[in-house]
């Protein structure tokens, strides 16, 4: 068992199954370029925040990019498209699992907060975090330990008594860095996550039937 005062969720890949929608945007941004952003490719930005997806588009595509404008460009159509996600298995459960025993929820995501927000809006679940912590609240996105440390910072909790929920190799790091534990749900290859992560499991499910809740 992972002994857990507070959770801090990553959201895309954990709380809904955005890859694949970011990958279809992405990719269409990048067609209207001129470019061919690959899977391969975008497996190397996930979790990482867009100005790096845009700079792996500069650097290995040779696009021509404005990181700051093109990354709203891509936000606004994610954002147009919210309806075609879904909710990843066991979120719900996890999430109603906590709540119940009173241990706060934090979301902490590399990606743009007005994204976060619509997504979560989308789905109804805003108001059941305690704090929601973005790429752009923080001077590093993931895989430095910022984003992890102000989520704690803002429940109240030390970083110590913290379970991360993480699908990415970034993320995992970042809440390693941190000094909490992580739990990681991988959406490809786990055999990385071994040795980053405290706990490597199938799902949510999974995650939450290895939380003691203090």
């Amino acid at each position: 068992m992972i002994d857990c005062r507070a959770l801090v969720f990553d959201m895309d890949g954990l709380i809904v199954d955005s890859e694949p929608l970011w990958f279809r945007v992405e990719s269409d941004f990048a067609r209207t370029r001129g470019g061919d952003f690959t899977a391969a490719l975008a497996q190397t930005c996930v979790g990482r925040g867009m100005a790096h997806t845009l700079g792996v588009m500069r650097d290995q595509l040779g696009l021509a990019v404005d990181v700051e404008r093109d990354a709203d460009v891509i936000v606004d159509l994610f954002i147009e498209r919210v309806g075609e996600l879904e909710l990843k298995t066991g979120f719900e459960e996890l999430l109603l699992a906590s709540q119940a025993r009173g241990v706060p929820r934090a979301v902490g995501s590399s990606s743009a907060r007005r994204l976060v927000e619509a997504v979560l809006a989308h789905f109804g679940v805003r108001a059941r975090f305690d704090a929601v912590v973005t790429g752009d609240c923080v001077e590093r996105p993931k895989p430095a330990p910022d984003i992890f440390l102000e989520a704690a910072r803002r429940m109240g909790v030390a970083p110590s008594g913290c379970v991360v929920l993480e699908d990415s190799m970034s993320g995992a790091r970042a809440g390693k860095a941190a000094g909490m534990s992580v739990i990681a749900v991988p959406e490809s290859d786990p055999s990385p996550f071994a040795a980053v992560a405290d706990a490597v499991v199938v799902d949510l499910h999974q995650a939450r039937a290895l939380l003691a809740f203090g």
